[in-house]
């Protein structure tokens, strides 16, 4: 049913845990079951979730018992997030910091409820509705948590779509993935760091065209689109400069990389920047703020 869908870093991530610790049905999901895998003590209390690890190292996950199984199960698998990608201790971290781990949670707990890999070719419906019932039923989940994933599917199928087929890509990649200073376009390269929290790519790489660079003062940066890959070993064949968050500007939900400061820092003979996609989701959560205040 789902011949394009792409998995993202994180979800290769939850998956690869899944197969080395014999997680290979929706049944498996457990708390019981998880814990017991990877080796991880869980205690029930009157408290609100928590996972922390104690000074003999051994980990442990401290659940609400005031809440249903359901969602116990749910928090169980956020704070599971926690105890396998995240450090530090978030009564003493940075506020960024512990949005940017929240967040990720919160990506980790769809991908590991419901696991792209155990859903069965044939096993969804063609409608919409019943599909999302389906999904709901598989994996014991709520209804809403089901649409949320499945949505979620369906948009991957989609882009995956418009992607070439992976074996082309594969074999003319470092071919197609290193900009060509002769462009007569600008082009937008995605790099996706293997290590990183992000459920997207981690660098937006530009490669302005020379006209791009000698006429425009401004340039929409279009974030919704989906863009061609670029591997680590071609980004060190190409001279980037950076370009921080004070070169970008959002308006009404618009993303524009300001040119012409550019320019003024690192005149005409650079073409390619790098910018951060935290940065972006930064300064696009500022500007749906504020458009917000005034609604």
């Amino acid at each position: 049913m789902f011949i394009h869908y792409k998995k993202t870093h994180l979800e290769h991530f939850v998956e690869q845990i899944y197969i080395d610790h014999h997680i290979q049905i929706p049944e498996d999901i457990t708390i019981e079951k998880l814990s017991t895998e990877l080796n991880i003590y869980v205690e029930y209390a009157p408290i609100r979730s928590r996972a922390y690890e104690s000074n003999s190292g051994i980990r442990c996950i401290l659940l609400d018992n005031r809440i249903t199984p359901m969602k116990q199960r749910f928090e169980f698998l956020h704070e599971l997030c926690h105890i396998l990608r995240h450090a530090g201790n978030q009564m003493v971290l940075p506020s960024p910091f512990i949005k940017a781990q929240e967040e990720d949670a919160e990506k980790f707990l769809l991908y590991a409820t419901m696991p792209f890999f155990m859903i069965q070719p044939g096993a969804l419906s063609d409608e919409y509705d019943v599909a999302i019932h389906q999904l709901s039923s598989i994996f014991g989940v709520s209804k809403d948590m089901a649409k949320k994933r499945f949505d979620q599917i369906l948009r991957r199928e989609y882009e995956g779509e418009l992607i070439p087929d992976a074996g082309g890509r594969q074999l003319s990649r470092r071919k197609n993935a290193e900009p060509n200073q002769d462009n007569y376009e600008t082009k937008i390269f995605a790099y996706y760091d293997p290590h990183s929290t992000l459920d997207g790519p981690d660098q937006l790489i530009v490669c302005l065209d020379q006209k791009t660079l000698l006429s425009q003062h401004e340039w929409v940066v279009p974030v919704e689109e989906r863009f061609q890959e670029i591997d680590l070993e071609s980004l060190k064949n190409i001279e980037i400069e950076s370009a921080t968050r004070g070169d970008l500007i959002c308006f009404d939900g618009q993303l524009t990389l300001q040119i012409h400061q550019l320019v003024y820092k690192y005149g005409l003979s650079k073409r390619n920047f790098v910018l951060q996609m935290r940065d972006i989701e930064q300064i696009l959560e500022a500007d749906q703020s504020s458009v917000r205040k005034f609604l």
